[in-house]
Parts: C-alpha cells; structure tokens; sequence
C-alpha cells in the first residue's frame, strides 16, 4: 500500500471512529513539537494515553498516524474556514477570520524547529496536501466573488487576489510571529487586496 493509499484510507476513518479522532487530536501536537523524524511511537502513545502495542492496534506505524492526523488537521481547518466565510459579517472580518484558522492556528500547532512535519506531509501524500490547499483557495475566492463590497477586473480577479492571500498566509506561518502580529499582517493584506475597511 502507497503513502497516498494510506492517506486515502485515513482521510475515509476521520470521524468515523471517535477513539481515533482522539488519538489523533492528541499527536498532532507532538508532531509539531518534535518534528515527524524525532518523534517516536512512545512519544505518541503516551500522549494518546495507551501503550505503544494499544497504538498499533489503531495505526500501523509512524507514517499512517501522522497522515491521519494531518489529514484530520486540514480537515478540521477547512470546516473552521467554512464557518468562518459563512459568519453574517462583513467580508472583511470573515477573510481575516478564515486566514486566522487556516494559517494562524500553525503558528500555536507547529514550533519553527518541528517544520520538517510540512516537507513530510508533502512528500507522503502530494496530491493530497494540494488538494487541501486548493480547496483553501477557491473558498477564499468564492466568498470574494460573492461579496458586493469587492470589485474585482479582468487585471485582478477573485481568484487572483485568494491566491495573493493564499501566498500571504503561506509565508508568514512559517514565520515565528505571535499570533497577534499574524492577524495584522493578514488585515494589512485584505485590506491592500480587497481595497476594504475593517
């Protein structure tokens, strides 16, 4: 079986099985501590708070629990995008509040020495971290195209200014920043893109 079978095979079980949904929620974060290569199957076990044979009767090894959790991670964040663009706000505050959870919460998940978790998520399962990205995008270029308070033209389109952002939030979450100065840097972006006003 592949790297992208078994993503595949992950992506399929998230939320189908809460004790797993657990175990995952639980390791991530010590993925974005240590890193993919560091971190062990005792690291993991302990923090899923069951013996290292208990984990593998859920996950195979090391790989198939960090794609899954991975997976559930975009998972989990485009549903927080979702709720963020589907707020009754105005564009402004939902983008900035979809930026924030896409983008943001990778600065509390993941610490700058641990960024080798992203070049592992990539190189197991490619398509499947473009996908996640590309949905990120056109959510983003939808909303702006749904939005009265945005003109876009022909030299700038929707899909134009999701992908700026996109780039925007790409760059700075690799950046070790507070959170608070990420959202005002992601303001700043809006507001240049979008020429909105909070």
């Amino acid at each position: 079986m592949t790297n992208i079978d078994k993503s595949a095979r992950s992506a399929a079980a998230i939320g189908a099985d809460p004790k797993r949904d657990m175990i995952l929620d639980a390791v991530l974060p010590v993925f974005g501590r240590f890193g993919f290569r560091k971190t062990t199957m005792e690291d993991l076990a302990e923090v899923a708070k069951l013996s290292k044979q208990g984990l593998y009767l859920h996950f195979s090894g090391k790989e198939e629990i960090f794609a899954a959790a991975i997976e559930k991670y975009l998972n989990d964040g485009l549903v927080a995008v979702d709720a963020a663009l589907a707020r009754p706000a105005p564009l402004y505050e939902r983008l900035a509040e979809a930026m924030d959870v896409w983008f943001g919460r990778h600065l509390e998940t993941f610490h700058p020495q641990a960024f080798d978790v992203i070049e592992t998520g990539t190189l197991m399962a490619p398509e499947r971290i473009q996908y996640w990205k590309n949905s990120f995008r056109q959510r983003l270029a939808r909303a702006i195209t749904a939005a009265p308070e945005v003109k876009p033209s022909p030299a700038c389109s929707s899909k134009d200014i999701a992908e700026v952002l996109f780039q925007c939030g790409l760059a700075w979450k690799e950046s070790p920043v507070p959170r608070a100065e990420f959202r005002r840097d992601v303001a700043r972006a809006i507001r240049v893109c979008c020429r909105l006003e909070p």
